[in-house]
């Protein structure tokens, strides 16, 4: 839903921020007050086109900006493929208008291309003035709508006829991997490449921990000198030396022991030497075990260092580690025996293929003839709706075509509609004018009202051709859309504007330099003398605020 709407150098507007009610909201105002700013300010939000007339006379610059909020899942998906942020699941939509007829559109301070905003925009509303409508124009929402209205009629073949398909589509994406759409040459070229790869891999009989151990020998073999002379002189000072660990501290263990006697400290420090004089003496031992067992045969690095270059080798070509390439192995492996079994396994899925496409065939004609039902159905609803519109001449359609399969089904739909008798039937975006538009889409609305994720409509000139009854049946219908949806609606109408939950007036009015408009909020009381002023215009007495007040009392006792 829409919570606040500002605008700033909008046409007359200097400046003005609106925050919008939950439910109905309707905005009144005399003929030419400037009711349409509003409608042109909400559509530039939406990504629509900006004409340079818009901008105040003699500003550089203006503001459109409303704040959304909504928790619709397709927004939101829409928000994480663009990595665009939403705090609280709420949007600040910025659009800024330039004398230049160049303008500029942002979403949470972040600017964007106009064709996302548009996407975006369609997830959260709908908005239908004399030439926009942001969702029914669009062809392929159509079958989206019947399969909304369907519900459960439409759950079980669905969901039949989609397992079909994710089977058929991944056996027939495995048969176009299987020969890739290459001939024999480019087939027998890959076999030999394949063959190399795995010879080559095989031949190098690598073992997972090899290469780590090989870069340990290979330094210690450039070091060798180095370990050798450094393990020498070590022994010698720890053992062979005329003075030496060893008998050092062999000599301090006999001192403590002959006085140890005398105290008991004594003896622990005697006994700690002693026990360190022993461990001496054994890495003594170990590092002569060491140095005697040593071969730095001057051969052994050469076969280390082309070692380690095949391995790198082969590291450059199939991966960065010993069992990448072992992975690389088995994937390539995999696919030289599915090559060469190629022809055997290609028949095997072409036979699974046709059985699946025979399966499929059926599930989607069920799904077809189920929907056809379900659009009988809307047809019939739909009709129902716009008669109790005063909309009696109106012939309405669900066209068929069929098409590929794809995960939906192999149905194309559109809507088809004529608004008068004898007129041929044409989709609907080429027909419509905007008052019978906006009435469709109200009868719409009025069946999706429970299914339909869009949170908010806007309507303008929906009492276009109306009065009486009509006008009081287009404010129920209204009024019961707004208990689960947000809706903005301009109208002249007392009998539509009685239903109002939220009501807003726009007046023009001028000073000694400009002209401007301006958007009230009423209250209650305010409310009735405007209704006044519908019935009567600028003819209002207390005759006719007592038919206005009971206009209203009667709308709220028939809710």
């Amino acid at each position: 839903m829409i919570l606040e709407l500002y605008m700033k150098n909008c046409a007359l507007v200097e400046e003005s921020r609106v925050s919008i009610g939950e439910n109905l909201n309707i905005l009144t105002g005399e003929t030419g007050s400037g009711k349409s700013i509003i409608i042109e300010a909400l559509g530039l939000c939406l990504g629509n086109k900006y004409d340079k007339s818009f901008l105040r006379k003699g500003t550089e610059k203006g503001i459109a900006e409303i704040i959304v909020s909504s928790q619709s899942e397709n927004l939101k998906n829409i928000l994480k493929e663009y990595d665009l942020d939403s705090e609280d699941d709420e949007l600040i939509i910025t659009r800024i208008i330039y004398a230049d007829g160049k303008s500029v559109a942002r979403i949470n301070g972040r600017t964007i291309k106009m064709s996302i905003l548009k996407e975006i925009a369609l997830t959260f509303i709908d908005l239908h003035g004399q030439h926009q409508n942001q969702a029914l124009f669009n062809k392929d929402t159509h079958l989206k709508f019947l399969d909304l209205f369907g519900g459960k009629k439409l759950e079980h073949p669905k969901n039949e006829y989609k397992e079909i398909y994710l089977e058929y589509n991944k056996v027939k994406k495995a048969l176009n991997t299987l020969n890739e759409n290459k001939d024999e040459k480019e087939i027998q070229r890959e076999i030999d490449l394949l063959k190399f790869q795995i010879n080559e891999i095989e031949a190098a009989s690598l073992s997972k921990d090899e290469y780590d151990d090989l870069l340990k020998q290979r330094e210690i073999f450039r070091n060798s000198e180095k370990i050798y002379n450094n393990l020498n002189l070590s022994y010698e000072k720890l053992h062979e030396g005329n003075v030496n660990a060893v008998d050092l501290i062999g000599m301090a263990s006999h001192e403590l022991s002959e006085i140890s006697k005398y105290d008991s400290t004594l003896s622990e420090y005697s006994e700690t030497i002693e026990r360190i004089m022993y461990e001496l003496q054994d890495i003594c031992r170990d590092v002569r075990n060491y140095k005697e067992n040593i071969d730095f045969e001057p051969y052994a690095l050469e076969q280390i260092e082309s070692r380690v270059d095949e391995i790198n080798n082969l590291r450059r070509k199939y991966g960065d580690t010993i069992e990448d390439i072992l992975n690389y192995h088995k994937k390539i492996s995999t696919r030289l025996e599915e090559i060469i079994n190629r022809d055997e396994m290609a028949e095997e899925l072409k036979n699974k293929l046709e059985i699946l496409e025979e399966e499929l065939s059926k599930k989607a004609d069920l799904l077809t003839n189920v929907r056809k039902e379900v659009a009988v159905d809307l047809e019939e609803a739909i009709l129902k709706e716009l008669k109790s519109l005063d909309m009696k001449g109106v012939t309405f359609k669900v066209n068929f075509t069929e098409i590929s399969y794809s995960q939906h089904g192999n149905n194309d739909v559109e809507f088809m509609i004529s608004f008068n008798l004898g007129e041929d039937m044409k989709p609907i975006y080429k027909v419509a004018s905007g008052g019978e538009m906006s009435r469709f889409m109200l009868a719409f609305k009025t069946i999706l009202a429970d299914i339909d994720e869009i949170g908010t409509i806007v309507f303008d000139e929906i009492d276009t051709g109306i009065s009486g009854i009509a006008a009081q049946v287009v404010g129920e219908k209204l009024h019961n859309i707004a208990r689960k949806k947000q809706i903005l609606c301009i109208t002249h109408l007392p009998q539509i504007a009685a239903n109002a939950d939220t009501h807003f007036c726009i007046e023009k009015n001028s000073d000694e330099n400009r002209t401007y408009t301006t958007i009230k909020r009423l209250d209650q009381e305010k409310s009735i003398q405007e209704i006044a002023r519908l019935i009567a215009g600028s003819n209002i007495t207390e005759t006719t605020i007592e038919h206005a007040r009971e206009i209203v009392n009667l709308t709220k006792k028939n809710h």
